[in-house]
């Protein structure tokens, strides 16, 4: 219905699974440097397509304070006049949940030293399967940024990773084969990285175990019969 850049369209999808991995908060926060990378966009880039979205009446931004990242609120593409009866009805309870969803909406950073900073950092990138996806696998489209919100939503975002590092050891450089690892995973009702370490120990153990047949290979000793009749 709206004819908008590309660059908006990525970014407006991006956030929509921000915004799905909070749980659906009306308000939540979303440092530019997670947005630039999942969106590709650079700073200006980012300025100018959120300007795009806020035009077109698609999001409510709020400027990042000291130590906090900027706020977004999505609004939502359903006519207003059809939730009216909703949101008089349910008024004293949406203001409850807004208020409970908010407690925990900013990220304070603390100052520390510089190693440790640089440590923590290192370790967020490592945990955050876009970020994980697109330094091993490639660039990440709209579709694979859902399919990944998916499946975070499914089981967790650490084993969402823990797929990709699967992936990532056996050379697989596909987003269908972390998948196929994932529906494995959900086919043995594998819920916890714990579950999924002592299946997969388990499986070791019992690949190691299997008998070596005792019958030789028939066209081998066929093979050797007929070496024998020749000399």
């Amino acid at each position: 219905m709206n004819d908008l850049p590309t660059s908006a369209i990525a970014l407006w999808h991006t956030l929509m699974s921000i915004n799905n991995m909070t749980g659906w908060k009306e308000r939540f926060n979303a440092p530019n440097s997670t947005v630039e990378r999942l969106t590709g966009l650079s700073k200006q880039g980012l300025v100018d397509a959120r300007k795009v979205l806020i035009n077109n009446h698609l999001i409510e931004y709020q400027k990042g304070k000291r130590n906090q990242a900027p706020v977004y609120k999505m609004i939502s593409l359903v006519n207003s006049d059809d939730l009216s009866s909703y949101q008089t009805l349910d008024s004293k309870s949406d203001q409850t949940l807004d208020l409970t969803s908010d407690q925990n909406l900013t990220i304070p950073r603390q100052k520390r030293n510089g190693y440790e900073e640089v440590e923590d950092e290192a370790k967020t990138r490592a945990e955050d399967p876009y970020v994980v996806y697109q330094e091993n696998f490639g660039v990440m489209r709209p579709m694979i940024t859902e399919s990944i919100s998916d499946w975070c939503s499914f089981f967790s975002a650490e084993i969402v990773v823990a797929a990709m590092k699967r992936g990532i050891k056996q050379n697989a450089r596909s987003f269908a084969y972390i998948e196929s690892i994932l529906r494995g995973w959900s086919q043995q009702d594998l819920k916890t990285i714990d579950d999924i370490n002592a299946y997969e120990t388990q499986t070791s153990q019992t690949s190691k175990t299997i008998p070596f047949p005792k019958h030789r290979d028939q066209r081998f000793e066929t093979l050797q019969r007929m070496r024998e009749k020749e000399d």
